[in-house]
């Protein structure tokens, strides 16, 4: 089917009129909509459930300083001394400092059987309030005395440190 050459120019305005904003809403437009509504929904529900939950208390920064005095370490032995952990190995040093701030990086591998690391972890979250565990590296080795399987856990802890 033809169009007369006269009409040709008046259909293919219609028709980007028509076809352009359907085309736009459709593959561009509809999913950031959806995407914002629920947004709105979503907040709108946090703003009422806000009250009814208690809000964790946000991270100072400390002027104890637990990583390289060793204080992060004697926490680890106490808190694993009942429980069979081991520690394996620990390397703390100072991750970034500038203006008087400093953030202290510790490496701490742990070894020992998996209920009992995950019951120290949690005791490092609940008992170290100046420090955060920011990475938990789970891995199986050979112990070479025993030739056994152990399981390995490494911690990578930091604490925000204030410098005078």
């Amino acid at each position: 089917m033809t169009l007369p050459y006269k009409y040709r120019g008046i259909v293919m305005l219609v028709a980007l009129a028509a076809v352009l904003p359907w085309t736009a809403w459709h593959f561009a437009l509809q999913d950031t909509f959806a995407a914002w509504r629920d947004c709105r929904r979503l907040a709108a529900r946090l703003e009422t459930l806000a009250p009814q939950t208690a809000q964790p208390a946000a991270v100072a920064a400390s002027d104890g300083e637990l990583i390289l005095s060793g204080g992060l370490l004697d926490t680890v032995r106490r808190a694993g001394a009942e429980s069979k952990v081991r520690i394996a190995g620990y390397e703390p040093l100072v991750t970034a400092e500038q203006d008087g701030v400093a953030v202290h990086t510790a490496r701490l591998t742990l070894t020992g059987g998996y209920t009992a690391l995950v019951r120290l972890v949690d005791t490092l979250e609940h008992t170290l309030p100046a420090c955060r565990l920011r990475s938990l590296d789970w891995q199986t080795a050979a112990d070479r005395r025993t030739r056994q399987t152990q399981l390995t856990l490494t911690l990578y802890i930091q604490q925000i440190v204030i410098k005078e």
